[in-house]
């Protein structure tokens, strides 16, 4: 994927956060499926992965460079304990504001710099293939999170 195609779609994620504002607070605070997280988690979930990476992983997104993997299962749970702690309003406000910051940092960062090789816990990869795979993880969250679309129309179209 070509930067401004992956730029593209990093932005395509803002409005689709805008497009979320619709789903009532009572809806994105309850699991999307039994034992799942709410829709409120999710999305601080992909925001504190989009603070994390800006924060933790780009600036030594470099030729030869080896970066920590991260145990993701205290990180997910403490982004779901940021969710539960605040409204799905102000989470998609957060959200929307951490990835136009990666936005604008990827923006700065030279074309010639993208396919330079790293690795994350021994896995080598490319800025180019990090965020393709960013892009990716971004789908998953999104075809959970829409899910619940049917319940807000089946409330809608009830009277609720």
């Amino acid at each position: 994927m070509e930067k401004e195609q992956v730029l593209s779609k990093l932005n395509d994620y803002i409005i689709w956060m805008e497009s979320l504002k619709t789903i009532p607070e009572q809806i994105a605070s309850l699991p999307y499926k039994e034992g799942k997280w709410s829709p409120n988690e999710i999305v601080m979930h992909m925001a504190e992965w989009d603070r994390f990476t800006r924060e933790e992983r780009l600036p030594d997104m470099k030729e030869g460079k080896e970066l920590e993997d991260v145990p993701w299962g205290p990180f997910n749970d403490a982004a779901a304990s940021l969710a539960r702690k605040q409204t799905f309003a102000e989470t998609i406000e957060y959200a929307k504001k951490q990835r136009q910051r990666n936005i604008d940092a990827l923006k700065k960062i030279d074309d010639s710099q993208w396919d330079e090789s790293f690795k994350i816990g021994g896995h080598a990869l490319s800025i180019r293939e990090y965020f393709s795979d960013f892009i990716h993880h971004d789908l998953h969250h999104k075809e959970q999170i829409e899910s619940v679309r049917p319940a807000v129309e089946n409330n809608y179209s009830n009277g609720i």
